[in-house]
């Protein structure tokens, strides 16, 4: 398969970055640094300090048509052991913080666990429902997200970005089209870089407490906390269990349910409060799912976990099965690091090639 950059291409690159002073790696191992503890060697890691040096980045690759994939905290994107990628920016350094009269500007780069605690510290409501979320401010941002009737878009003012040429933009919120889960960012190639937040103090800052261990032991209950992960696979809204085995005999679903009425009750998640799981419900239902190696979390089918055990290959047969029995209205949550390639496991090609129709089908809709 061809390569998605020219040694040119890289030389070029290195060049810039060598004399623009912004700091990078080369022939970097990326599997450490993702969120899911996965991912092959980058050729040219980057990781600007500010703003200024992503934006100067941006415009060197745009301006000579190089591939490269902005990242930040990587909570909800796979990367691939078998790939060697070119060039990956990471927006992880650019995690500043300045706090004015009831405002506060923040770094796309910052952990939003981070920022709850800052909010808890200055007794500022309205973040509490972030606890728990894995990822960055701007990832947060760009997914719009939130829970237990909270949303990140709510206290926003304005948001800066850079845009596909290297650009420095400001949208205010009602600019930036927030939905569930989604955003105006979503669906184009701008970063994030700042974001401007309401944060009005004087709250009671044992109230928001008493609300932020509500929600971070209720997130314990059916989160995966042990394995690195990426929480839900599949956005479902109804039983998952049920969604995935509702073509399996009455005979099989009446046996689910039964089994759901016992191990779901309130007795019983009283009992296993302090390990909660659905490893009964699992055992039940990989009866039916016997043509993958991978092992599904204690805590529920639709999280996707690296035990360190199996190959990418083994995690993506078992997502193409739950797929294919949720069928076309259901895409997978998690995105995809496909590109930009500098080299590709000859015997992961296959595989390559199904994910990546598999993502066409999801753009386009199907």
């Amino acid at each position: 398969m061809k390569s998605d950059i020219t040694e040119h291409e890289l030389q070029l690159t290195e060049l810039f970055l060598n004399e623009a002073k912004i700091w990078f790696k080369k022939d970097h191992c990326i599997k450490y640094d993702t969120f899911f503890k996965t991912g092959g060697i980058v050729k040219i890691f980057i990781t600007p300090n500010t703003a200024t040096e992503l934006s100067a980045t941006i415009q060197h690759l745009s301006k000579n048509q190089i591939k490269f994939k902005v990242i930040g905290f990587t909570s909800n994107i796979i990367f691939f052991d078998e790939i060697q990628y070119s060039i990956i920016i990471s927006t992880s350094n650019l995690k500043h913080i300045s706090i004015g009269a009831d405002q506060i500007e923040v770094g796309c780069g910052y952990s939003l666990q981070d920022f709850v605690r800052i909010a808890i510290i200055h007794g500022v409501e309205g973040y509490e429902g972030l606890e728990g979320i894995p990822g960055s401010i701007g990832g947060g941002v760009f997914m719009n997200a939130g829970a237990y009737g909270y949303e990140i878009a709510t206290n926003i003012i304005s948001i800066q970005y850079i845009d596909e040429k290297g650009e420095h933009k400001t949208i205010n919120q009602a600019q930036c089209e927030f939905g569930y889960r989604k955003s105006f960012f979503k669906d184009s190639k701008n970063t994030i870089t700042n974001v401007t937040f309401k944060f009005k103090q004087g709250s009671s800052s044992q109230d928001i407490v008493k609300r932020v261990e509500r929600y971070h032991i209720a997130r314990h209950s059916y989160q995966e906390f042990s394995y690195p992960n990426l929480g839900s696979m599949f956005s479902v809204n109804q039983d998952f269990y049920k969604e995935i085995i509702r073509n399996e005999s009455k005979t099989f679903l009446l046996t689910y349910i039964i089994l759901k009425l016992l191990t779901k009750n309130p007795v019983t998640k009283f009992i296993n409060r302090k390990s909660p799981n659905s490893t009964i419900l699992n055992w039940l239902i990989l009866k039916r799912i016997t043509n993958t190696k991978y092992i599904p979390s204690r805590k529920g089918m639709n999280i996707l976990i690296n035990s360190g055990q199996l190959t990418t290959k083994d995690s993506f047969d078992y997502i193409f099965e739950i797929q294919k029995r949720l069928g076309d209205s259901y895409h997978i949550e998690n995105e995809s690091i496909l590109e930009p390639a500098y080299k590709i496991q000859p015997d992961f090609l296959h595989t390559y090639h199904k994910i990546s129709n598999q993502l066409t089908k999801k753009n386009q809709g199907v």
